[in-house]
């Protein structure tokens, strides 16, 4: 069945109103599109994605010396602890890959309003076997929090506000930066085990850098109940929208259910089809104590909205939480 959607590429180096609209269009559909000409720093970039995959190439004890703690946000995350389809009830075996965190780490003179927000603002752990890790990530941190705050603006712009609408709401933002490492695959998985089981992102938007040549990412089109791949493409981010912002909007845009597939093994040669992938995504959020309504401009006269106001950090807990695989 031919898919109902489609995920653009768009630039960002045009009239921010123009992208806005643009925005605006593709979100209505899909809740994922891809960005050039975004003016990250390709040096930066290629720091902290070579840093990444040399964290993952270390022995698991050096791994494992920088595991994230009970209930932790930031660290290492080994293989198959966690089920992203958890966080939609899907009970499923634990996914097939590792993962590295990092947050906005400790802010002077801060203080939280509860537990659940100091946890989002503790030191983050680095390993020592890799001392070039942190610079390279923070380094990235900071390339893509100013993208997202610049992706903000413009999403503020379609939706016809003032582009610095969301401002005071992302100004204290627990944003993560996470690598993902798929392994070579040497057995098959269990049944319904994916490499990242189906989900769709819990805060406001996330960007994604993909591998060349390591394709797995698709998203759902519900109108044919299918499943539309996004090729990686060279110099190319990908964008999708969270929970929050759906919810911001009224659901004029769609936070879309996405995957990461296991390779085919009909795809070609054995090795081919038990290729290794990497990923890296920055999940952006609101403020933790920010509160997520119904936007003026996504109320049509007579609607009403379709959810209660809910403060964003809370929201964002709630689901990491149900996203911890099961233990046999």
């Amino acid at each position: 069945m031919t898919p109902s959607i489609a995920v653009p590429t768009i630039s960002l180096d045009r009239d921010p109103s123009v992208v806005g609209r643009e925005f605006d269009e593709t979100l209505r559909t899909v809740g994922f599109f891809q960005v050039v000409d975004h003016g990250v720093d390709p040096a930066v970039a290629d720091a902290a994605w070579s840093a990444a995959r040399a964290f993952f190439d270390l022995p698991l004890a050096d791994k494992l010396a920088v595991e994230r703690t009970a209930g932790g946000l930031y660290g290492y995350f080994p293989m198959r602890s966690e089920s992203l389809a958890a966080s939609r009830g899907d009970i499923t075996p634990g996914d097939l890959k590792e993962s590295f965190n990092m947050g906005p780490g400790i802010r002077p003179s801060f203080s939280p309003v509860d537990e659940t927000e100091a946890a989002l603002f503790t030191a983050n752990v680095w390993p020592a076997a890799l001392p070039d890790l942190q610079s390279t990530w923070q380094a990235y941190y900071a390339e893509m929090s100013a993208l997202a705050e610049r992706l903000m603006g413009m999403f503020a712009l379609g939706l016809d506000l003032p582009a610095d609408y969301f401002a005071r709401s992302i100004d204290a933002s627990p944003s993560a930066l996470r690598a993902i490492n798929y392994p070579e695959q040497t057995h098959a998985p269990e049944p319904g085990q994916l490499r990242a089981g189906a989900h769709t992102d819990y805060g406001t938007l996330t960007i994604l850098r993909q591998e060349p040549g390591r394709a797995g990412l698709e998203v759902h089109d519900a109108a044919t109940e299918s499943w539309v791949p996004i090729p990686p493409a060279e110099g190319a981010l990908v964008i999708n929208i969270g929970d929050l912002m759906a919810r911001w909007t009224n659901d004029r845009w769609t936070s879309t259910l996405h995957r990461v597939v296991n390779p085919d093994a009909e795809a070609g040669s054995s090795a081919a089809a038990s290729q290794r992938r990497q990923s890296m995504p920055f999940f952006h959020n609101a403020n933790y104590s920010a509160i997520v309504e119904c936007l003026p401009s996504c109320l049509a006269a007579g609607e009403s909205p379709r959810y209660e106001p809910v403060m964003a950090g809370p929201h964002l807990a709630g689901k990491s939480t149900k996203s911890v695989a099961p233990t046999a």
